[in-house]
């Protein structure tokens, strides 16, 4: 097959050295000496004694299913590249007749990108390889081992494995090692010859830098005086522990082949792993794929652990995009895909040499780590996140490795793509869950990955990026840049009771300390310069992935797909720095005893900008589903989702102003638009239950009008009944023991949520005691409410979540507005707002769920529309 139009020739014949050990073995000199040979045609040994280079004589086994491979090598090769239109089989059905299914919008799309997108008629591909895996395809190493016996399924992992030691030359730093500046930076390698690091109180880098500035025993008259030499006593470079060399222990590649294999058959594995390098490969592109594609068919690589673990990882992952019942542990269960090979990643995780902090070890934590959030299992999925920014501790991944002669350039490119997809994984977790980041900037000195494609990337060097093609590296670049932003956000300490109030004079003082600044923090508080940088990031976008007009209505689904991604992400944080604004002037409001009528400025600002980064982020996403290209994202998706349906919930719970009341009419839409495609996502994803769940029960408990009707439950679904609980609040002290952030100056304590806010009895009541909704008080102290009225605009009683007597003379004072006035102000806002205008979403009434969790366009019963805004 001869290679890509736009890979060199010189880095073809490159990459087809590294692949070449696939078909060829040593040659006939070098095996009857025992030694090393590159198999090279001819190889370099050959070479340097002028010596015959022949590849005739046989080996002393007989590989009978070798003889065979020759012959049928360019069939699976054609096989394979069918494939690739073919996998994962059915998954995105009904993508390809997208366009006549979707009316205009009324929004003009030659001024909005989401019209222009909604209104497009291209047909996406379901599946974009990367141009190496076209040029080099994916080939397991199936023909160098034995079939599989039969009832190997539940063999012990550990079982069989013949542990070796394979000595090998002790790499040494040379005369010319660049110099450092004293740094908290060491490199090493560790007994078995892996590169570890370590910081600067480990005493090594000052130790490193004067024992590399030592001068030897005698003076040398030649040199200058001052300048400083790395000779030893002889001379010679200064050599560690000579006379021992590295024992690394490694494991029989094929028993681990037959151990994976005997859970994921061949066929269905490359199935998997194209599908991953298709799909969500381009979300956490970490890989050189043509050095991916020669370890794949390595049988010596899948004697790593670290190798082994992460081809059953990105299985795992995988396994949610496809239709295949073999993917499943129950086949009735689609949230069952790939836990059977998350047990079996686990028992090749405890294999001697597993832990060591290679990059395909990091890779397949970090891998399992996305995948158990997916999954639910919390407490693994932070587990595993944190193993992998504690492996990329220990291979020194945070810190630049410029001034070390050690890595080629395609190792360099990977360890900065691996760390920084670690670091933003950390942000996304860290984000949807509350929690403070484990990884810093302010720790980090490692440079931005190349904004090369994996074709221009060799071992000699990084090539340069052609103009005419904007290389696939600078989405996932604008990405990081982006999520960097969002660790500021995430890094504002909480507040500390002062000494007065019973805090430790010493925390409080420590604190000051620690966060450099001793009074208020209100500028902190505000996000004002994180908010330029953000702008900043948003200007310094290439136009080739700016959310334009352009972009949208480009052909290109990579293009689209990434424009949308970074939009998201954009709106995320912008959502995120104006939730956290209008949460501290709630939490200092109520901490004062403001009426609710008397909401600032500031405060019905910021409710509205992060009103609009809400809806922008559903109307983006009901986009992409309504394509049938939800397969390019992953379960950040739901993050994002879960994110904007709270702050929605937040911004109509906090309505209080006259000047706000047009926003309730679409945030109520946008809500339900948000629910429906967090029960779609129900489907494979049961974090994206839990999430639509605790959105409904907060609905539920604030009686927010979420439903116009009663929904049918989902076939095969199960029932809301016999789900867990998820997500419950603990019932807070009194209010003279809350601390507010008025008293130092700094945020509450949660972030996004003021600690001084205190629910009413009625609510605690509510939340404790199982009684029906119409016998339950409503929440946030509204007073008992009459017996059920007429149907509302919202298809509810007319004043269950608006209520004259609560809610609007809070606003307007005792001389508030009736009931029907009420409901005609509503419904008036609602027959003068064009909701379709708003969100430019696409009429996805005829959006159906498949058993996969994704979607397709059919014909609903009835009509009825789950997901329209």
């Amino acid at each position: 097959m001869s290679p890509a139009p736009d890979v060199k020739p010189s880095q073809t014949s490159s990459i087809l050295k590294e692949r070449r050990f696939k078909l060829s073995r040593a040659c006939d000199r070098c095996r009857r000496r025992r030694i090393k040979c590159d198999e090279g045609h001819p190889c370099q040994s050959c070479l340097t004694s002028s010596s015959a280079c022949t590849f005739e004589e046989p080996g002393k086994r007989t590989h009978p299913h070798k003889s065979k491979r020759a012959a049928t090598l360019e069939d699976r090769m054609q096989q394979l590249e069918t494939l690739i239109q073919a996998i994962p089989p059915q998954v995105f059905a009904g993508a390809g007749a997208l366009g006549a299914g979707l009316p205009q919008s009324p929004v003009d799309p030659s001024t909005s990108p989401h019209a222009s997108f909604a209104s497009s008629t291209h047909i996406f591909p379901t599946a974009v390889p990367p141009p190496s895996l076209t040029a080099y395809p994916l080939i397991n190493p199936s023909t160098f081992f034995g079939p599989v016996k039969p009832g190997s399924r539940n063999a012990s992992p550990g079982s069989g494995f013949r542990m070796g030691s394979s000595s090998g030359g002790v790499d040494q730093f040379g005369e010319e090692t660049s110099r450092m500046s004293l740094a908290s930076s060491y490199m090493y390698f560790d007994d078995e010859g892996y590169t570890r690091w370590q910081g600067e109180t480990s005493g090594l880098p000052i130790l490193d830098l004067l024992v590399e500035r030592h001068a030897v025993v005698k003076p040398d008259p030649e040199r200058p005086i001052g300048q400083p030499s790395c000779k030893g006593l002889n001379g010679q470079p200064s050599t560690w522990f000579p006379d021992r060399q590295p024992r690394r222990t490694e494991a029989n590649p094929e028993h681990i082949w037959k151990l994976i294999t005997s859970f994921i058959v061949p066929e269905l594995m490359d199935s998997l792993v194209q599908c991953y390098l298709s799909t969500s490969y381009y979300l956490m592109p970490f890989l050189h794929v043509p050095s991916f594609l020669a370890d794949y068919g390595n049988p010596r690589k899948w004697g790593e652990p670290g190798f082994a673990a992460f081809i059953v990882a990105i299985c795992c992952l995988s396994s949610r995009h496809t239709d295949d019942l073999r993917v499943r542990a129950d086949p009735n269960d689609s949230n069952s895909a790939g836990t059977q090979w998350f047990d079996l990643l686990t028992r090749l995780r405890l294999l001697p040499g597993a832990d060591k902090p290679t990059m395909y070890t990091i890779q397949s934590v970090l891998i399992a780590g996305v995948y158990a959030v997916g999954l639910g299992r919390l407490s693994k999925a932070f587990a595993l996140l944190s193993e992998a920014i504690t492996l990329s501790f220990d291979a020194g991944l945070h810190r630049s490795a410029d001034d070390y002669d050690l890595f080629d350039p395609v190792e360099d490119e990977v360890r900065k793509r691996t760390f920084w997809c670690v670091y933003l994984w950390d942000k996304q977790a860290s984000a949807h869950f509350g929690r403070p980041p484990l990884l810093r900037l302010r720790d980090c000195d490692v440079g931005e990955p190349a904004i090369v494609d994996d074709e221009f990337i060799t071992r000699e060097g990084v090539g340069v990026q052609p103009q005419e093609t904007e290389s696939r590296m600078g989405a996932f670049v604008s990405c990081v840049r982006l999520f960097v932003v969002l660790e500021a956000i995430l890094d504002i300490p909480p507040s500390r009771p002062s000494p007065g109030e019973g805090g430790s004079p010493f925390l409080a003082r420590a604190a000051a300390v620690l966060t450099g600044s001793s009074g208020p923090r209100r500028g902190k508080l505000e996000l004002r310069e994180e908010e330029a940088l953000l702008d900043e990031i948003c200007r310094a976008l290439p136009a080739h992935w700016a959310h334009s007009v352009e972009t949208m209505t480009s052909g290109d689904v990579l293009r689209v797909t990434q424009a949308e991604r970074i939009h998201c992400v954009e709106q995320y944080v912008r959502m995120l720095i104006h939730r956290h604004r209008f949460s501290e002037m709630v939490a200092e409001r109520l901490h004062n005893h403001v009426p609710d009528a008397e909401q600032d400025e500031a405060e019905i600002e910021a409710m509205r900008a992060a009103h609009a980064c809400a809806l922008q982020i559903i109307s983006s996403h009901l986009h992409i589903a309504a394509k049938g290209l939800m397969t390019y994202y992953g379960v950040h998706v739901i993050h994002q989702l879960t994110a904007a349906g709270r702050t929605l919930v937040a911004m109509l719970l906090n309505c209080h102003s006259d000047s706000l009341r047009p926003l309730i009419p679409p945030a109520l839409d946008a809500l339900r638009s948000c629910v429906g495609l967090l029960r779609r996502f129900s489907g494979r994803y049961i974090c994206g239950q839990r999430s639509g769940d605790l959105m409904e029960e907060f609905c539920r408990i604030t009686q927010i009008p979420l439903e116009t009707a009663p929904r049918q439950p989902d076939p095969g679904s199960t029932p809301p009944s016999s789900r867990p609980p998820w997500v419950r609040p603990v019932r807070k002290k009194a209010s003279s023991n809350a601390r507010s952030p008025a008293g130092s100056g700094d945020s509450p304590l949660n972030h996004g949520s003021p600690e001084d806010f205190q629910p009413t009895d009625a609510f605690l009541d509510h939340l404790g005691s199982p009684q029906p909704p119409s016998a339950a008080q409503p929440a946030f102290g509204v007073p008992p409410q009459p017996p059920p009225q007429p149907q509302g605009p919202f298809g509810m009683a007319s004043a269950p979540f608006m209520d004259a007597g609560s809610l609007m003379q809070t606003d307007m004072g005792a001389g508030g507005m009736s009931t029907a006035d009420i409901m005609a102000f509503l419904n008036a806002d609602a027959g003068q707002l064009d909701i379709s205008a708003l969100l430019a979403s696409p009429d996805l009434g005829s959006l159906d769920h498949q058993a996969n969790g994704f979607y397709h366009l059919g014909t609903p019963a009835g009509g009825a529309s789950a997901l329209s805004p």
